[in-house]
This record gives C-alpha cells, sequence and structure tokens, in this order.
C-alpha cells in the first residue's frame, strides 16, 4: 500500500493513501506510522486530525497492525509490539447481529460514504462465506463498472473455511477486472467486510495460514497499483454487499449441493 507524509497532533507521519495520493480513510480513520522502518507499528488516527503534506506517495515495508492500540504520546514513538486484530467492535460498529441502532446507523452512514467517495472508479463489492467453519464454503463479487456494466458471479469452493471464502471473492473481483482487459492503472477499489482480509493483504499482518493464497494476492494487487481494498461494515443494509453475500451464499449452497 501507498504512503504518504502527513502532520497528526504536530508530529510529521506516514499516513496510507489511495492510488491518487488522498488519504486512505476506513470508517472515519486513516492508517498512519511514525517510521518507514519495516515492521513500525501502525495506528488508526481520526480522519479529521490527519493534516496531508501533499508529498508522492511511496511504498514502504510492511508495518506491524495496531488498529486497536492507543496512539503514543508526542515524543514516545517507536516499534511497540503489535497489539491484538481488531474485531468488529474495533471500528466502533459493533457486530453483525448484535449491533445497536445507533451502531447500525453510524455503519450504514460511515459504509454508504465510502462507497459514494469512488464514485467514477470500477467499484467491486466482495464476501465469502461457509456453513460452519470449516464447512461448505462459497464465495461471491460484483462489480460494477463506470460505464453502467455490473457483473455478478458467484463460486462454490468446496470444504474449506470462512477466511479462504473472503479472499477468493477478493481474487475473482481481480479476475472480472483482468476479464475486462482493464490496464494496472485503472481506478478500482474493493470493498470488503473482512478485517481478515484487510490485515493480511494491506497492514502488513503475518499470515500464519492461506500463505499461498495471500502470496497470490499481494502479487497481484501491487501488479495493479490503481486498486485500492477498503473494509465496509457488513450486513448495515448497504445494496451491493448485500447482493455480494446472497452471491457468496449461492456458492454455499453448490458446494453443499455437491455433497462436501
Amino acid at each position: 500500500m501507498a504512503w504518504s507524509r502527513a502532520k497528526f497532533k504536530g508530529q510529521r507521519v506516514w499516513a496510507e493513501v489511495d492510488a491518487d495520493g488522498a488519504p486512505l480513510a476506513v470508517a472515519g480513520r486513516i492508517a498512519v506510522r511514525y517510521s518507514d522502518k519495516a515492521g513500525a507499528t501502525i495506528y488508526q488516527a481520526g480522519a479529521g486530525r490527519v493534516e496531508p503534506e501533499g508529498s508522492a506517495p511511496v511504498d514502504l515495508p510492511a508495518g506491524a497492525a495496531a488498529p486497536d492500540a492507543p496512539l503514543p504520546a508526542p515524543g514516545a514513538v517507536g516499534n511497540a509490539a503489535p497489539a491484538a486484530r481488531p474485531s468488529g467492535r474495533g471500528s466502533g460498529f459493533g457486530s453483525a447481529g448484535t449491533r445497536t441502532a445507533a451502531q447500525a446507523g453510524a455503519a450504514k452512514t460511515a459504509a454508504t460514504a465510502q462507497v459514494a467517495a469512488a464514485a467514477g472508479a470500477i467499484r467491486c463489492f466482495t464476501d465469502g462465506g461457509c456453513t460452519g467453519n470449516p464447512g461448505p464454503a462459497g464465495s461471491g463479487c460484483l462489480v460494477k463498472f463506470p460505464d453502467g456494466r455490473v457483473v455478478e458471479r458467484h463460486r462454490g469452493l468446496g470444504f474449506s473455511t470462512n477466511n479462504v471464502a473472503e479472499l477468493t471473492a477478493i481474487a475473482m473481483a481481480l479476475d472480472e477486472l483482468d476479464t475486462a482487459g482493464e490496464p494496472p492503472e485503472s481506478v478500482a477499489v474493493v470493498f470488503s467486510d473482512s478485517q481478515y482480509c484487510r490485515g493480511v493483504l494491506t497492514q502488513g499482518w503475518k499470515a500464519k495460514a492461506n500463505v499461498e493464497l495471500i502470496a497470490g494476492l499481494r502479487v497481484r494487487l501491487k501488479a495493479r497499483p490503481g486498486v485500492t481494498l477498503q473494509w465496509v461494515a457488513g450486513h448495515v443494509g448497504l445494496p451491493e454487499n448485500e447482493r455480494a453475500d446472497e452471491l457468496a451464499r449461492r456458492g454455499v449452497e453448490e458446494s453443499r449441493r455437491r455433497g462436501v
């Protein structure tokens, strides 16, 4: 992922940016790091408090995601050990099925704003699931092109895990970009409700499983500098996300019919 110089609380930081160099906000927060060295701790800062300097985006070595950790006090910058990986609660939106009305409203507002901000780009919505984990699994993706074309795909994965299904859905979206002949610089946003996918693909989380699948996706994303991956809260009534979920469940049903 690309990074650019910015200021946060009076200190210079590196902020995560999109292909155009704009700060990449997810659920009102921007990933920031104080060091450009490998293993630097990556924090989540309030988007309104990050001031871009407008410098050219650069690629930096992978850091250690610490999205739930408090930001260090001024002068206390260092490569602290990574905190626990985020759950749905880490976003402030709660988890699907247990959200309060206020959390659900905030999650939908944030997701809708993220999708609207990607107007003019190719927008890809992905989801994966399984019955049991592991169990019969499926993936789905919906790709909306700026010219109005909409492509929907689903795939039964047989007996697999939820994480594999989520990763495969992202791969399917990239497949559609390839099939459409989109050049590497084409601007596209892939929306996923999987914190795991965002972590292992863009936040430097170490892959302990699904290593080959993750490595392949990292290579494909690097080869497409115009593509960014954004996390959105799942099951908040965002039509495209709900459709991706339906497509994934169709894949699960295919797997079940095959008797896996």
